[in-house]
């Protein structure tokens, strides 16, 4: 029998993630008496996840060891597995990311992937991932990093440069996306009646229609419906989308044709499935800000009901239910259900599959491997692909090469990558304005001038926050 593990949560105060990731490791009977070492830089907040992780140990009925840490490197210390979430600067610098550049015309909605806002959330904090990495060699060599930091990307593609710590990038846009296209064929395949008994007082600006998420979260684990997508982070085509060898994609072409359901397929989307034939991960407001067709135009922000700037409201709305957590923690109530259903987050499963030998397959961010992974993309990018976990540790799939007119629109945005880990892994200024320049949107609604203006002003607003090569 293994011994137990230890699991670090560095930037453990993002409460809401952290109650996921918590609830879902404590939910495999061999992590139960793991040691949970949270780590954050906020006091208030790191205590909020500790009383939490307690509360949540003992409704799970396991017999986790929690470890509130403000230094780093007692919680890296003897890791054998480590979740990065951290987000530096805050929502004072997303804010800076957002607004600034609106001041210039140009607009984004998340600004945490790409675009000016991905190249500063990049420059912020791949330095200091990098820093977590140094730690990690000397203090847990042997650890599994597991990154959840935006741009999912960069932050990947500069620790695999730059790292010896094993590691894989995770998020949960293709479980999300492939739970919402199997809902939508079945959706399809319901009477009207019941297409609108579901879909009642449905905003697709919200999203939030309690039937129609939880059917979306349900559809995800239907094992009849077979699923393969690639691609990058935030960008990954569902190559195979099939039933019993029947290829569904023609059943969702017609569901989305249906009046009633136009809207839940999201119109950005759905314009790139239409013309590109693939359906892709991410939201509409997600993708639009990735590509040079649609933020540009206030006519086609209006048709595509896009709404700019709005990680500002997600921002405000996290740092409420933080303190309805800070509220549940002081009251003593529990954090979870004894019933609690697990996430869709990959990173639990993960961590089970590598302590028991219980293969898990995934999607995960990889480096290319000189290209084996995906043979016409940039060889040395980082790509999210099929992957498997077991003891033996991490391996992602070949998936071979893509449709060339998939290809062709994801090496744009991986152009934008390249550029920006170079720049802080080579301490080169001008990559910077470089990587701004090539950013599909930035690109598509500024001039040069403007760029390089913008790039100068960025940099100033953020102050300290840059590293020492930008500042000088």
């Amino acid at each position: 029998m293994s011994h137990a593990k230890k699991i670090a949560i560095i930037g453990a105060g993002s409460v809401v993630f952290s109650k996921n990731v918590i609830s879902d490791l404590l939910s495999h009977d061999a992590l139960k008496d793991c040691t949970l070492a949270l780590m954050d830089v906020n006091a208030e907040r790191l205590g909020v996840a500790a009383a939490m992780a307690r509360s949540i140990s003992a409704t799970r009925g396991a017999a986790a060891r929690v470890q509130a840490c403000r230094d780093r490197k007692k919680a890296l210390e003897g890791a054998d597995f480590i979740i990065n979430t951290i987000g530096v600067g805050g929502i004072p610098a997303a804010k800076v990311d957002l607004l600034l550049p609106q001041r210039f015309g140009l607009k984004q909605t998340i600004g945490d992937t790409l675009g000016i806002g991905g190249i500063f959330r990049s420059l912020r904090s791949i330095p200091v991932v990098l820093d977590l990495c140094r730690d990690a060699e000397e203090l847990c060599p042997h650890a599994t990093l597991i990154n959840y930091v935006n741009p999912m990307a960069t932050h990947t593609l500069a620790i695999q440069r730059a790292s010896k710590i094993r590691s894989v990038g995770l998020c949960h846009g293709v479980q999300a996306t492939r739970g919402r296209m199997i809902a939508l064929v079945r959706l399809a395949e319901m009477s009207k009646a019941e297409r609108r008994a579901i879909l009642k007082n449905y905003r697709p600006e919200e999203d939030t229609v309690p039937r129609w998420i939880e059917m979306c979260h349900d559809c995800f684990f239907d094992e009849s419906v077979e699923t393969l997508a690639a691609g990058i982070n935030h960008m990954a085509a569902f190559l195979v989308f099939s039933e019993n060898g029947k290829d569904l994609y023609p059943a969702l072409r017609r569901a989305v044709q249906m009046p009633e359901i136009w809207n839940l397929v999201e119109t950005t989307r759905m314009d790139l499935f239409k013309r590109l034939g693939y359906y892709f991960t991410e939201t509409s407001g997600h993708i639009s800000e990735y590509l040079p067709w649609f933020l540009r135009s206030d006519e086609e922000i209006r048709r595509l009901n896009l709404r700019p700037n709005c990680y500002l409201g997600t921002c405000a709305n996290q740092d409420a239910l933080f303190r309805s957590y800070q509220k549940r923690a002081a009251a003593g109530e529990p954090f979870i259900r004894p019933d609690e259903p697990v996430s869709l987050e990959y990173s639990t499963h993960i961590i089970n599959a590598m302590t028991t030998n219980q293969p898990y397959v995934f999607n995960g961010n990889m480096e290319n491997r000189n290209g084996s992974l995906i043979t016409n993309l940039p060889a040395y990018g980082c790509v999210e692909v099929p992957c498997v976990a077991d003891r033996t540790g991490l391996h992602p799939a070949t998936v071979g090469a893509l449709p060339p007119q998939v290809a062709a629109m994801i090496s744009t945005n991986m152009s934008v990558q390249e550029l920006v880990v170079r720049a802080v892994l080579e301490e080169k200024k001008e990559y910077v304005y470089h990587a701004a320049m090539m950013d599909p949107n930035t690109g598509s609604s500024l001039t040069l001038p403007q760029i390089w203006k913008l790039v100068d002003q960025m940099i100033r607003a953020h102050g300290k926050l840059m590293p020492a090569f930008l500042r000088k």
